[in-house]
């Protein structure tokens, strides 16, 4: 053996950010002189320094070295023991190296810091924080989280209340402050709380925070409502006092204008007709009923001016479900019918088409669905010549259920005809 190494204690600790030596002792226990190198060796060695690190012995010498072991104040030297070993390395016989090895403990501290964020916030009836926490110590810390305030007008909710951080890691916490009452309008109010974090075995880290309650109705939010309410009553002001009369008396002329017009085309009309001189109102009324009787219908026939006579008539009639059935009004010999308007019944809900033709033209189509009865006016009257019918189509496909009766088994529809019964006259 060409060299011994003792260590001047075997078990040391240090705690992180300081530091702790240990003496190594060599002894050159060979014949000739010899230098040598000292290293230390395991996890230790990342902080620890050997001074010298070099010595030279004549034989039998001896000398005292220094290891200094200095770890960093940090998460990352986590506390707990460590094994570590001294090695001599002789020059000329390094296969005559030697180990010494010892054991390192180093203590664990204690380092927790923690922030509120944001630290005001504002809502009309809660607000969202959260807590950071960062465990700046080398050993795993238990977190409890609470909140209060001196009012009692907020209430605090943690997710979650306890965790468990380890060394050089982060802790988030949600905390939700919600007001008790909604504020409807008025000012803002402050609630001042106080967060806390209680490390175990640690001081308790107290940060102060705001929530600002906002009122519901804001003051920018009530000046619009005003000025929307002034611009209304502004809309309704200028419609009453102004477009409106002018809507109105524009409608008016416009249908003087247009019974004038119809007014004047039937007065040329029968002025180009010679008049009757033995005209008979009562016997071209019967004669109308009659025919409409034939038809499937009835009508009525009473004494007017020079233009015609009013004239009315019915249509009624039953179509089996799923047929179709036609009925018309025709116009007698020798006269004229202008048709003005009529009105469908459809009185028992039935399902289906109805048609109106007049002289082959289709008037109107209806879907019986969407009607229990259903008028028609026409501006200008429909003419319908002598011989000429007024015509309804319709097909069933569903028959009805009348009001307080039990549902049909035909379809039953009718047709009420109106307008002016004119005589054809023809001059020799």
């Amino acid at each position: 053996m060409r060299a011994s190494a003792i260590l001047g204690s075997a078990a040391v600790s240090v705690t992180p950010g300081s530091t702790v030596t240990v003496p190594v002792t060599v002894r050159n226990s060979g014949d000739t002189v010899e230098a040598y190198r000292l290293e230390v060796l395991g996890e230790t060695a990342e902080w620890a320094v050997v001074e010298p690190a070099e010595i030279t012995l004549y034989p039998a010498g001896s000398e005292t070295v220094t290891v200094t072991f200095a770890p960093p104040r940090s998460p990352r030297v986590p506390a707990g023991e460590r094994p570590f070993g001294v090695r001599v390395v002789p020059s000329e016989h390094p296969d005559s190296t030697v180990v010494q090895e010892g054991l390192l403990t180093v203590e664990p501290f204690q380092e927790v810091s923690a922030q509120l964020q944001p630290g005001s916030q504002a809502g009309r009836r809660q607000g969202r924080y959260r807590i950071d926490t960062d465990n700046h110590g080398n050993v795993a810390e238990e977190l409890t989280f609470a909140a209060a305030d001196g009012t009692d007008q907020v209430t605090f909710a943690l997710r979650p209340e306890s965790v468990i951080a380890g060394n050089g890691t982060r802790a988030e916490t949600r905390l939700t402050v919600k007001a008790r009452r909604w504020l409807w309008w008025g000012a803002p109010r402050e609630f001042p709380f106080t967060a806390e974090v209680q490390p175990a075995g640690g001081r308790v880290l107290a940060m102060e925070g705001v929530f600002v309650q906002k009122p519901v109705i804001s003051p920018g939010l009530l000046k619009l409502l005003a000025l929307l309410l002034a611009l209304l009553l502004a809309l309704l002001g200028l419609w009453f006092g102004l477009v409106r009369p002018a809507v109105e008396s524009a409608a008016k002329e416009a249908v003087d204008q247009n019974t004038a017009q119809q007014r004047a085309a039937q007065e040329a009309e029968f002025a180009t007709t010679p008049p009757d001189p033995t005209p008979t109102p009562a016997a071209t009324a019967t004669a109308g009923a009659g025919n409409q009787g034939a038809q499937g219908g009835t009508g009525t026939g009473t004494a007017g001016n020079g233009a015609g006579e009013q004239f009315s008539a019915a249509i009624t009639f039953k179509t089996n479900k799923s047929g179709s059935a036609e009925r018309s009004y025709t116009v007698p010999a020798k006269q004229t019918f202008l048709l003005t308007d009529f009105l469908v019944d459809n009185v028992q809900g039935d399902e289906g088409t109805l048609r109106v033709t007049a002289n082959g033209v289709p008037v109107v189509t209806y879907a019986l669905e969407n009607f229990r009865n259903q008028d028609y006016h026409s501006v200008t009257p429909i003419r319908v010549p002598a011989g000429a019918r007024v015509s309804m189509l319709v097909t069933c496909r569903a028959p009805g259920t009348p009001a307080n009766a039990t549902a049909a088994t035909q379809c039953r529809e009718s047709l009420y005809l109106n307008g002016l019964m004119q005589k054809t006259r023809t001059t020799n």
